[in-house]
């Protein structure tokens, strides 16, 4: 995402995953306090301080050992060290991660300053579930909101997915037989019999060059399945239509 023109004192940053949240708060914050150009530099020695977390003017705000909150004595430190000048930079910049921790009556303490705290005050409000926060709260910010990300498979379906999609696409008609009663005996459910179906049609698809008139009647077939797969029949039948369709 590309960073605003202009920053704002304070933003509430969603959407996407835990990761792309912080590198986007880290890259704001560098913005916050680069002296060089364009903003942020990378090479200046403030963006340098802050890459290497040790920028003094820089505070990140998260829940403390085993706690599941971030408390409202953590939010009235963080208020009274604003309070305090810069120690170098042009702002403090503070990173509350995740945001939606904070307990109501940390959000609380937290109101005056987001709304008319010192001008070199900077804030960045990390959040999963933003709805957790106060509605005065999330008015005070803006929202940078990350695009959704995408699920990421689980390594173990995906190398059963890749290894169907090898069967369908090169085995014969014994061999693709085997491998489906093979995969029929460890009964999967039916929404992993869907999710397996689906994974195994990107695969199919990523070959579909190296075997492209079998590749398309696979493609067809598997895209089938799935939509037959939402009346939860037994995978045995579902698999077995299959084989029948590509030799059939």
């Amino acid at each position: 995402m590309e960073l605003p023109q202009s920053l704002s004192h304070a933003y509430l940053i969603t959407g996407g995953s835990e990761d792309s949240r912080t590198q986007l708060a880290q890259r704001m914050t560098a913005a916050y306090l680069c002296t060089g150009q364009p903003v942020p530099c990378g090479v200046c020695r403030s963006c340098r301080k802050v890459q290497g977390g040790i920028h003094p003017d820089v505070q990140w705000v998260t829940t403390l050992g085993d706690k599941r909150e971030i408390t409202v004595d953590q939010a009235r430190a963080l208020r009274a060290d604003l309070y305090v000048t810069p120690n170098e930079g042009a702002r403090k910049v503070y990173v509350i991660s995740p945001a939606d921790a904070l307990n109501p009556a940390a959000q609380n303490a937290l109101l005056k300053i987001l709304e008319d705290g010192p001008a070199y005050g900077a804030f960045l409000l990390l959040a999963a579930q933003p709805g957790r926060l106060l509605e005065t709260v999330r008015s005070r910010c803006e929202t940078l909101a990350l695009p959704p990300q995408e699920p990421q498979p689980d390594p173990q379906q995906l190398e059963k997915a890749e290894q169907l999609a090898r069967l369908l696409l090169t085995g014969s008609e014994l061999e693709v037989a085997q491998g489906l009663t093979a995969l029929e005996l460890e009964k999967p459910k039916s929404a992993q019999l869907l999710d397996l179906l689906a994974l195994t049609e990107g695969c199919v698809a990523q070959q579909l060059s190296a075997h492209p008139a079998r590749g398309a009647k696979v493609l067809q077939i598997l895209k089938q399945c799935r939509e037959n797969g939402v009346y939860n029949p037994g995978p045995g039948h579902v698999l077995g239509w299959a084989c029948a369709r590509l030799f059939g």
